[in-house]
């Protein structure tokens, strides 16, 4: 199929229709707690996260839940509104997942001279257009724009799930060493401690759930000595119990955590440790998802059966 075929059909598919779902039209958009720009940034989603819309409102903002079951307000030209229907054909077009270790450009030619369409952070997804040309791949944007990419800095969006998953978290997690800690940050422009576990564990196609004290929720328990590589561990109140910090086991007595930067520290100076959790080899359970199990992201009969939602 041409270009701009894919390009005709998209439009189509975003501006027709109830509008349901939406996916995020920019590269990293904020959630907040309210319909204000001023209110408290409570998250952020990547362009291209399948988002549920719960209401519309005549102030210009919309009510959502995210793939993991969070919720708060996203202002509307942030979005690209679908119904049933077209969210059903995004699910089942070809999608790229941007892998690049730090924010791109989309360009509107094959040339890295030409006009940039849009930035893209690792973890964005757009849709494969199906066309190669001089080492780049062209996409379609949840918008409808069009763009190229270098081939290099993205892959196909079921492939995430496969490999060494402790291998991807923990290259993930290294490569935003230096990234800035912002409250509610869930990308490489910006992250919390919570964002940094989630983000790492995105890059390995494992949708987690988005606080700490949430995620020292799923896993199963294991002791400080038995750690091993891309293990959680928790930190907070040694009174209370309550869960306040997270980082990523790296290894050889060391984590990486999101502290004022992300960072490499040793667990015993990132705080008062709760608890350690181990993901991987529990993918499936109770808030842990593989993205290719989500049905807000494929749709086949076997990924509708494993229904979060």
């Amino acid at each position: 199929m041409r270009l701009t075929a894919i390009i005709s059909a998209l439009v189509l598919f975003i501006h027709l229709g109830a509008q349901e779902w939406a996916l995020p039209v920019i590269s990293v958009a904020n959630v907040r707690d309210t319909t204000r720009h001023g209110a408290e940034m409570t998250t952020q989603v990547l362009m291209g996260t399948p988002l549920k819309i719960t209401q519309r409102m005549d102030c210009g903002w919309s009510a959502v839940i995210t793939p993991e079951g969070y919720t708060g307000y996203v202002i509307d030209n942030s979005l690209a509104f679908l119904d049933d229907t077209r969210m059903e054909l995004w699910r089942r077009s070809p999608r790229l997942a941007v892998t690049s270790p730090v924010e791109i450009k989309a360009y509107s030619n094959p040339d890295v001279k030409s006009e940039p369409v849009t930035d893209l952070v690792p973890g964005d997804i757009v849709v494969d257009a199906r066309m190669h040309k001089k080492g780049f791949w062209g996409i379609c944007l949840p918008d409808g724009r069009s763009g190229w990419v270098s081939k290099d800095c993205v892959t196909p969006l079921e492939a995430l799930n496969k490999g060494n998953v402790a291998e991807k978290v923990l290259n993930s997690a290294i490569v935003c060493m230096g990234t800035p800690y912002m409250w509610g940050g869930l990308s490489v422009k910006g992250m919390d401690c919570s964002g940094l576990t989630k983000h790492a564990y995105l890059s390995a196609g494992i949708i987690i759930l988005r606080d700490a004290s949430q995620q020292a929720l799923a896993g199963t328990s294991v002791d400080m000595d038995s750690l091993k590589k891309a293990d959680l561990i928790f930190f907070g109140n040694p009174l209370t119990g309550r869960i306040n910090h997270v980082a990523i086991y790296e290894g050889d007595g060391y984590c990486i955590e999101a502290a004022g930067r992300v960072k490499r520290s040793l667990p015993e100076n990132a705080g008062h440790i709760i608890t350690a959790r181990r993901y991987i080899g529990n993918e499936d359970s109770e808030g842990i998802v593989p993205i290719i199990h989500h049905p807000w992201y494929f749709a086949t009969e076997s990924v509708e059966k494993r229904a979060v939602d």
